[in-house]
Formats: structure tokens, C-alpha cells, sequence
């Protein structure tokens, strides 16, 4: 059997979180008798479908997802980034388009007539983004995934796009959305655990969204956002306090240093 059907299944057993254990209870056999079949990548047909039922994936999707595994991340050219942050809605398109939106969907999404997604289309076509081909289907000229520089000229847009996000999840909670948002003092270890956690998360999200799109119809797919931030809480940058109104002379004072002093009691 293929050793690349196996690559193809470890990935999907990754991306649904399932063990070789919970593999080997699913299908009853003894972990060890999964393990061997994984190491050696090879078994009869009815072994490979009844593996592929354990995991919960149709033998099909699996052949079709082979060679498919995320890449590494490429990266826009500097003038392009420049130029798309003149163009906001070019970005967005572009953005989409690289999620594995079709331009149909793109329209259906944003309520554009055919007339603006062609333009779009040919304004990204001349960045040499994309390659137009009949009608209103093109070819991503950059491969995915793609990794934006967050301090080039395109902070701006991705600050107001992660801005416009939670301010519609705070809006939507338990409806549509989940939005958590907390401070906590915690030892430095704890915190890198936490973070190590998140990207684990991240990354597993990422794996099993990159599975559904090349399994699954495009209109039996939903756009979903994920937005994370987690750091040491910059109080005075996020919750600035400043002097009391009545407190005549504090902008006359130098600040007082903090290191060292105790807190005033609560």
C-alpha cells in the first residue's frame, strides 16, 4: 500500500485529534497491531477502509487530500503589500480568494455584481497575484499559506479587520460567536504553557480546515475567523488611568517610580 495513503491518514487522524489508541478501540485491535500497521504502511483494502471508518473519513477524501499537506508559508513582495494597502477591497479579495474561495462564492458572500468581480479580478491579475482564466475563474499564482507582514504597511487594515471581528463577536456571544476575554496573574511558565497550548490549538484548527477544503464542496463550506492575542497585560497602554481630575498637581510631578514600592491597600 502507498506509504503516502498513511502520510494522508496520520495528517486526518491529527487534524481529528483521534489516537492510535482510540483508533485501535474504535476498530478492536490492540494499539500496538495500529501502531505496526502505521510503521510497516502497508495492509489489505478492507484493513484501509476499516481504518478510514474508525477515523470517521471516507477512503476517497483521503486519497484526495494526498500531496496535500500544508506547505510552508510564503510571503508577499513588498511593493505588492504596498499596493494592496492603497486598495483595501483588492486585499480582501485576494485574502478570500487565497482561503479557497471561488469568485462565485465571493460574490455571493460580498453582493457583488459580475461587472466588480471581474475588475477585481483583473486588477489582481496585474499585480500578477492571480492568473485570470473563462469567465470568472482564476488560479492563485502564490502558494498558500501565505504569511502577511504585520508591522509593513498592511498593519493598518489587519488591525481594523481584527478590530471590526471582536467588536461583531462581542455582539453575536453564544449566537454565532465565542469571545473570551480575561486578565489573570500567573507565573511566567504558566503563561508559556498556556501560549504553547493556544498554538497547538491554532495549528490543529488550521490542519483540519486545510482538510475540509480539498473534501468538501465549496458551498457546504462557512468562512470562520480565528483571532487570538495572549501577552503580559500592557495596563497602561490598554486601560490608561491617568491623574485624578482633582489631583491639581500631578502633571507638575515626575511620575513616581513603581519597582520596589508596596501597593497601596484595596
Amino acid at each position: 500500500m502507498n506509504g503516502l495513503i498513511f502520510e494522508a491518514l496520520k495528517r486526518t487522524l491529527k487534524a481529528k485529534g483521534v489516537t492510535y489508541r482510540q483508533l485501535a478501540e474504535r476498530m478492536g485491535v490492540s494499539e500496538p497491531t495500529v501502531k505496526r500497521i502505521f510503521h510497516e504502511r502497508n495492509c489489505k483494502l478492507d484493513r484501509l477502509m476499516e481504518i478510514c471508518t474508525a477515523a470517521g473519513v471516507e477512503l476517497e477524501n483521503v486519497l484526495g487530500s494526498m500531496n496535500r499537506g500544508p506547505g510552508p508559508v510564503n510571503h508577499i513582495a513588498p511593493d505588492i503589500e504596498r499596493k494592496l494597502a492603497g486598495r483595501p477591497a483588492l486585499l480582501f479579495i485576494f485574502v478570500m480568494l487565497s482561503e479557497k474561495f471561488t469568485p462565485e462564492g465571493i460574490m455571493r458572500s460580498q453582493g457583488l455584481s459580475e461587472a466588480s468581480m471581474f475588475l477585481y479580478l483583473r486588477d489582481l491579475e496585474e499585480l500578477g497575484l492571480i492568473a485570470l482564466g473563462r469567465g470568472l475563474t482564476a488560479r492563485l499564482l502564490v502558494e498558500t499559506p501565505i504569511q502577511w507582514n504585520f508591522e509593513g504597511p498592511l498593519r493598518p487594515l489587519f488591525e481594523m479587520t481584527n478590530k471590526n471581528f471582536i467588536g461583531w463577536a462581542i455582539t453575536h456571544i453564544e449566537r454565532e460567536a465565542t469571545f473570551v476575554s480575561f486578565s489573570r496573574r500567573m507565573r511566567p511558565e504558566t503563561a508559556e504553557m498556556v501560549r504553547r497550548e493556544a498554538e497547538d490549538l491554532a495549528n490543529r484548527a488550521k490542519l483540519l480546515a486545510h482538510h475540509d477544503q480539498h473534501t468538501t464542496p465549496e458551498e457546504e463550506l462557512v468562512g470562520y475567523k480565528w483571532t487570538f492575542a495572549f501577552g503580559a497585560t500592557p495596563f497602561p497602554a490598554i486601560m490608561p488611568i491617568g491623574p485624578h481630575p482633582r489631583d491639581a498637581g500631578a502633571f507638575d510631578r515626575p511620575a513616581a517610580p513603581t519597582k520596589g514600592r508596596r501597593p497601596l491597600p484595596a
